[in-house]
């Protein structure tokens, strides 16, 4: 039997194994260092890199789910519009319930959000795509319904205090998000649902004939999708000071579908990459931050943001073409 240790890397293979496992990291430096030359003193500054990774934690969190989404070979375009109508529930019932309760019935209802979503999905056999494109309507009308296109101001000094305060120098949500991606690593690379995922995005024909219940992994991505856009909507709101109907999510399911793209995931299914996810996060906000210090017109970062997406497709299937395997 050969061993595999002697077998050698074409400089194709060992060139795709570089870009998988370094490309993100020197793209991430190279927006670091332009920026950090182009207005020195600014964005080069601890505050500023602080606070980065802080705004970067709304986008990381949401790629979770995303990215156990997309590993099925789904995806949930409804995620920006289920974040502004959670948001808006749970803000407007603060007052009453408290910040305590208004933060736990936001992640309750994104959770109950994205169940629904899954069994559309499932069980009425209706494709994602369409499925969350109708959601990305309704959840967003719902929100303008319910509020009457006003915002809900939060008061409370808890749910304030989650986007806001630091401890030990670092600001709250960079700890969410550190226990976030550690639960979602555990639950992908050491429980038996990790290998069911995978195992439904590779083929899930034959998962269902190894005795796995497709239907019941899809529905939970789905829910953990809805898990993670409650806890990024609290973040959110915290950071904002209000949960908008209308502008909160606005746009944001394309950043975070980007970040998982970007992050390595691949869009057939049945492979994908959290850290990976996280690195993208990074960078999005990186470059975003980065052209709104160099005063870049809005509309030319949402340039920006549609390029970045596409050079995300193109990197990935350079390194699959590179290693000789089919995405």
């Amino acid at each position: 039997m050969m061993d595999e240790s002697k077998v050698g890397l074409t400089s194709k293979q060992k060139a795709g194994n570089f870009i998988g496992s370094f490309g993100l990291i020197i793209i991430l430096l190279v927006i670091f260092g332009l920026f950090s030359f182009l207005i020195p003193g600014v964005y080069f500054t601890w505050v500023n890199l602080r606070d980065m990774i802080r705004f970067s934690s709304f986008v990381g969190i949401g790629a979770i789910g995303m990215t156990f989404c997309i590993m099925t070979g789904n995806f949930d375009i409804s995620v920006g519009s289920m974040l502004a109508l959670a948001g808006v529930l749970g803000a407007s019932l603060a007052p009453r319930i408290s910040g305590v309760g208004g933060v736990i019935v936001t992640i309750i209802v994104a959770l109950f959000l994205g169940f629904i979503n899954g069994v559309f999905v499932t069980k009425l056999k209706i494709p994602a795509f369409i499925t969350t494109l109708g959601m990305l309507f309704v959840f967003r009308a719902i929100a303008y319904i319910y509020t009457n296109n006003t915002p809900q101001y939060i008061q409370d000094r808890f749910w304030i205090s989650i986007g806001n305060k630091t401890f030990l120098g670092l600001p709250i949500p960079i700890y969410i998000m550190a226990v976030c991606y550690g639960i979602a690593y555990l639950l992908l690379k050491k429980s038996p649902v990790g290998r069911y995922i995978i195992a439904v995005g590779t083929n899930s024909r034959a998962a269902t004939l190894s005795g796995i219940n497709v239907d019941n992994i899809k529905i939970l991505v789905f829910t953990l999708i809805g898990l993670f856009v409650g806890i990024a909507a609290v973040i959110n709101a915290s950071m904002l000071g209000a949960a908008n109907p209308g502008m909160m999510g606005d746009g944001w399911e394309f950043q975070v579908i980007t970040a998982v793209v970007l992050g390595g995931t691949a869009l057939s299914g049945g492979s994908g990459s959290l850290g990976g996810s996280l690195l993208a996060a990074l960078i999005i906000i990186f470059l975003k931050t980065g052209m709104s210090n160099a005063q870049v017109n809005s509309y030319w970062q949402q340039v920006a943001t549609g390029l970045v997406l596409i050079f995300a497709v193109s990197l990935n299937k350079l390194k699959f073409w590179l290693i000789g395997q089919t995405q």
